[in-house]
């Protein structure tokens, strides 16, 4: 399985109850799926989403074989176009899955700080724009593309090199993956509150909980796994 698209994301809210912790990671993930399956063109995926409390942290994956993803690239038309037109749709499915993270707590107005990473796509990309400004031969490119899909797609693989071969001198840079973006929260008033001499002792946290909920296919169950961290 070829990992296309990873979001952190995390929100600073206290922490909630066991049961609700778990109702709201489950629904998460419903919803999240719900949105993958309306976006992204392809036949079969493997997701996955762990997400902790102390605050509320998580992290999303979307896998998929490598016949999917190529045969998506190679049906788009040029495949430096069909990695970026992927890359789009996984940055709108993390962007997505922040938002409906945040939603319940809306009244606390609280921004989630995300980051999405394309991975293979990036690292498609990236192939593309080595070759068009001459610091990456075809060949040199070609190998880098095995490690990255395998060698089960040789007919893919032909496409590549003939696309490779066709790259620009001038490329557009690779696609750009910021870290967390948030809103930093609105001060009260310009003044600064003097620095406090001694700090107060925290008190031990509770018991905190990660949950993991992943499904290996379309046609698969929905797995949950809850583990004290």
């Amino acid at each position: 399985m070829i990992n296309i698209g990873t979001t952190d994301f995390y929100l600073g809210v206290p922490s909630l109850p066991a049961e609700e912790f778990e109702s709201y990671s489950t629904k998460l993930f419903d919803e999240w799926e719900i949105y993958v399956g309306d976006l992204l063109k392809l036949p079969d995926y493997h997701l996955a989403l762990e997400v902790q409390e102390g605050s509320i942290s998580a992290q999303s994956k979307i896998l998929v074989r490598a016949t999917a993803l190529c045969g998506f690239l190679a049906a788009y038309g040029p495949i430096s176009s069909g990695v970026k037109a992927m890359y789009s749709d996984i940055q709108s499915v993390g962007n997505y899955l922040g938002a409906i993270a945040s939603a319940p707590f809306s009244q606390a107005n609280v921004q989630p700080k995300i980051r999405n990473r394309g991975e293979a796509l990036t690292k498609l990309e990236s192939l593309f724009v080595r070759v068009g400004n001459g610091s990456l031969s075809v060949n040199e490119a070609m190998t880098l593309a095995e490690s990255i899909l395998g060698d089960d797609v040789p007919q893919f693989m032909e496409q590549l090199k003939t696309s490779l071969e066709r790259t620009p001198s001038q490329m557009l840079l690779p696609m750009d993956e910021p870290e967390f973006q948030f809103n930093p929260p609105m001060e009260k008033d310009n003044k600064k509150k003097p620095a406090e001499k001694n700090r107060k002792v925290e008190l031990a946290r509770p018991d905190q909980y990660r949950i993991e909920i992943w499904r290996e296919s379309k046609q698969s169950k929905k797995n949950v796994r809850i583990r004290k961290v």
